[in-house]
């Protein structure tokens, strides 16, 4: 008779759901550009602000999906 008994099976590790610096820093690189091109293609002020609120708001809503 064997008496072995596995051990329980490693579980699998999920990656950090914390967002790094890197990936912060892409991001808010990624809404600058988006700003400034609206700001560059339109020539509105008042649109390119609204366009960057827009931006946070989308970047607020992925920060907190993350978590």
């Amino acid at each position: 008779m064997d008496s072995y008994v596995p051990g329980p099976t490693p579980s699998i590790r999920r990656p950090d759901p914390c967002w790094g610096a890197g990936r912060l820093v892409a991001l808010i690189n990624a809404v600058l550009a988006g700003v400034g091109g609206v700001y560059l293609t339109t020539g509105s002020v008042t649109i390119t602000i609204v366009a960057a609120v827009m931006a946070v708001t989308v970047v607020a809503l992925v920060l907190l999906a993350q978590h």
